[in-house]
């Protein structure tokens, strides 16, 4: 092979690699204007909404725990429906012993609003296996609020 030759390949190898690193950068850059996974929480700021929850559901003070909820969740359920539901998790969770934060997942923007989801290892009394408390919070004009709250929990078959 001539040099010439080689000079050539290595100048297509180049601006490969130069085209490659570009599409990267611009790949990076969506992404990064898209927002992260936790793009607006602090652990410790999702720790303290997980500390709250926890402690109004564990006292049952169904409530403190609506004066939580923001008023796209309070005009899809009552005060009552929300105490029933906590009645209904009671009895099939009973408290939260423990629970640990994992995670924060951004699910969208509507309307000035962005819709996050908080996820929690959690312990509770009344299954032997792990189980998951997820919140769902809504940002409207840097003030959060309560739109959701779940307890899941896998079963075993032993």
């Amino acid at each position: 092979m001539t040099s010439r030759t080689t000079n050539g390949l290595l100048g297509i190898i180049l601006v490969a690699v130069t085209i490659n690193l570009a599409m990267t950068a611009i790949l990076i850059d969506r992404q990064s204007k898209a927002g992260g996974a936790n793009e607006r929480f602090h652990p410790e700021v999702a720790r303290n909404w997980g500390d709250n929850v926890v402690d109004l559901y564990n006292r049952r003070d169904h409530e403190a725990l609506y004066a939580l909820f923001g008023p796209q969740a309070q005009v899809k359920i009552g005060q009552q429906q929300l105490a029933d539901q906590l009645g209904k998790l009671h009895q099939l969770f009973g408290v939260v012993e423990d629970h640990a934060y994992v995670n924060a997942v951004k699910l969208g923007e509507k309307g000035g609003d962005r819709y996050f989801q908080l996820f929690f290892n959690a312990r509770v009394s009344g299954r032997n296996s792990p189980a998951t408390l997820k919140l769902s919070l809504i940002e409207t004009n840097d003030k959060f609020s309560l739109y959701g709250l779940s307890i899941n929990a896998s079963e075993s078959m032993d």
